[in-house]
C-alpha cells in the first residue's frame, strides 16, 4: 500500500526514513524536534563523511523509529548502491522523505524496486506500507513515477509467473484486455500464424501443446511522423529442444519471456505520454518443448522472408522467432528505425556479467543516446564492434543462413548480424542483447532484485519520449 502525504502528522505507527547529503540538510528536519543527543550523533557522523544508516528509536505516537541514511562520499558509493544496501533493512511500515525533492524519487525507486518480492503464490503475504511525504507542487511528479514503477512491477510479476499459468495465448489475452487509451492491439492467433506462414515461429512452437501467437501494439501519433519499431520475443519456457540446456540452467528458463513482459510495460508507460514519433511493438509468443514433433538439428526451415535457415542448434531459437517478425513488420510497415532486444546470448554473461547490455549496429542516434544515458543512470550499455564481416559469416553452405556459427565465437555480434539479414528495406537498426542483465540470477544489486530486473523499461521509455 502506497500513500502520498503532505505532513508527517498524517501517518500512524510508521518508521521514518530520512535521506541526508550534508550538514545543512539536517536543519530542514527541525519539525521532528529530535532530542539533542540524536542530533549531535548525526552531526558527529556527518563530520566523519561516512556513508551509513543510523537508527534511532523515537516511540512517538506516529513514529516508532527514524532511519537516517547519510550519502556524504559520492565518489565512494553512488546513491542507488547506497540505498540498496540500507533500504532493505527498514521494517515494512515506512515513511519516506529526502533533503531535496530530486532525491525523493531515487528513494521511492529503491524502496519499491530493491525491496521487490514476488508473493503471488505465497499463502501468507507481507505487504509494505509506504508513505511518501511531499508537497502539492511535487505530488504530480511523484504520482507519475509511481505509475512507471507499477508498470515495472507488473513486468516483474509476469516474469516470475510459472509457465503453466502464463502460456502464449494467456499472455496475449492479458495484453488484449488491458485498458489502452491510445494504443491499438492486433493479435495473430495460431491459425493466423500458420496462414501468414511465419515458418520460423511455427517451427519453434511445434514441440509444445501451447499454441503460438503474435501481438502487435500500435501507438500511431501522426502518420507523417517517423515510425520506430520495437521487436522482441517471448519464449514462455526455453528447454533448448533436442539440444537440451544443461541442468543448472533449466530452472530459470521461464525467464526467457522477460523482454516481452518488458515491452508490454514500456507500451503501457508510453500509452498516455506525449510522443513525437510513432511506436510499433511486436511480441511473438511461443514455447519450445522436447517432443517427437520438435524440430531437429539439420532441419532446413523456410522463413517468412522466403530465406531458408539451416538449423545447427535447436537452442538458438530466439533469433529464428525474431527473424520472422523482423521480416513481417519490415514488409508490412514503413519504418524509420528498428530496435531489436533480446536475452539472446550467454556470451553477454561472460563478457559483462549482470551489469551491462551490449548495443550494436548502425543507428548512431539511438546508440549515442543510450551510451549517454548510461553515464548518469543505473541502467548501463556498452557498444560492441560490428561490420559486414559478421553478416557474411551468417551465410550457410546448404541454405541461405545458419542459425549458429560455432567457430566465429563473437556470439553476441553474430546474432545481431543474423537478424540484420531479415530487414527487407535495410532500415536503421539497433540490436540490444540484454542477457544476463535482464535475468540477475547472482545477487540483488542496486535497483535490481534477484532474478528479474526490468532492465531497459526506464531507459528505452525515456529514449523514445526524447525522439522527434
Amino acid at each position: 500500500m502506497i500513500k502520498i502525504v503532505d505532513n508527517i502528522k498524517n501517518i500512524k505507527d510508521s518508521n521514518l526514513v530520512v535521506l541526508l547529503e550534508s550538514k545543512e540538510c539536517l536543519s530542514k528536519y527541525s519539525f521532528l524536534d529530535l532530542d539533542k543527543v540524536i542530533v549531535d550523533n548525526i552531526l558527529f557522523t556527518i563530520e566523519k563523511k561516512e556513508n551509513t544508516m543510523m537508527q534511532f528509536f523515537i516511540w512517538r505516537k506516529n513514529i516508532n523509529s527514524i532511519f537516517v541514511i547519510l550519502h556524504l562520499d559520492k565518489n565512494k558509493r553512488n546513491l542507488y548502491e547506497l540505498l540498496w544496501e540500507y533500504i532493505v533493512k527498514v521494517p515494512n511500515n515506512m515513511t519516506l522523505t529526502a533533503n531535496n525533492k530530486e532525491k525523493l524519487l531515487p528513494l521511492v525507486d529503491s524502496c519499491l524496486l530493491s525491496r521487490y518480492k514476488f508473493q503471488n503464490y505465497l499463502s501468507e503475504k507481507k505487504e509494505d506500507i509506504i508513505n511518501i511525504i511531499c508537497d502539492d507542487k511535487y505530488k504530480k511528479k511523484v504520482e507519475e513515477r509511481l505509475e512507471t514503477l507499477n508498470n515495472i512491477i507488473i513486468a516483474r510479476d509476469l516474469w516470475e509467473t510459472p509457465t503453466s499459468d502464463l502460456h502464449p495465448e494467456k499472455f496475449a489475452e492479458i495484453i488484449e484486455k488491458t485498458k489502452w487509451k491510445n494504443t491499438k492491439v492486433i493479435v495473430f492467433w495460431s491459425k493466423d500464424v500458420q496462414k501468414k506462414w511465419l515458418g520460423l515461429l511455427w517451427a519453434v512452437w511445434k514441440g509444445s501443446i501451447y499454441k503460438p501467437c503474435m501481438v502487435i501494439l500500435e501507438r500511431i501519433v501522426d502518420k507523417n511522423l517517423p515510425t520506430i519499431w520495437l521487436v522482441w520475443k517471448w519464449v514462455v519456457y526455453d528447454s533448448g529442444w533436442l539440444n537440451l540446456k544443461p541442468e543448472k540452467w533449466l530452472y530459470m528458463m521461464k525467464d526467457d519471456m522477460c523482454w516481452a513482459a518488458d515491452v508490454y510495460a514500456i507500451m503501457k508507460e508510453l500509452d498516455k505520454k506525449d510522443l513525437k514519433v510513432n511506436i510499433i511493438a511486436a511480441i511473438p509468443l511461443a514455447e519450445n518443448a522436447v517432443s517427437w514433433e520438435a524440430y531437429r538439428p539439420s532441419d532446413i526451415i523456410k522463413s517468412y522472408s522466403g530465406k531458408t535457415i539451416n538449423v545447427i542448434n535447436t537452442d538458438a531459437e530466439g533469433r529464428l522467432i525474431l527473424a520472422d517478425w523482423i521480416s513481417y513488420i519490415s514488409k508490412n510497415y514503413k519504418l524509420d528505425k528498428v530496435i531489436s532486444i533480446a536475452t539472446l546470448t550467454g556470451a553477454c554473461l561472460f563478457a559483462l556479467g549482470y551489469r551491462y547490455a551490449w548495443i550494436m549496429w548502425d543507428d548512431r542516434e539511438i546508440i549515442e543516446s543510450l551510451l549517454k544515458y548510461s553515464k548518469t543512470n543505473f541502467e548501463k550499455y556498452l557498444e560492441l564492434p560490428f561490420d559486414n564481416y559478421y553478416i557474411e559469416k551468417t551465410k550457410s553452405e546448404i541454405a541461405d543462413y545458419d542459425n549458429l556459427r560455432e567457430w566465429i565465437f563473437a556470439w553476441s555480434t553474430m546474432w545481431g548480424a543474423f537478424l540484420y539479414n531479415f530487414l527487407l528495406n535495410k532500415e536503421k537498426f539497433t540490436h540490444i542483447d540484454i542477457a544476463w542483465v535482464a535475468n540477475n540470477s547472482y545477487e540483488p544489486y542496486g535497483l535490481y532484485a534477484k532474478w528479474v530486473t526490468w532492465f531497459w523499461v526506464d531507459s528505452l521509455s525515456k529514449l523514445l519520449l526524447s525522439l522527434k
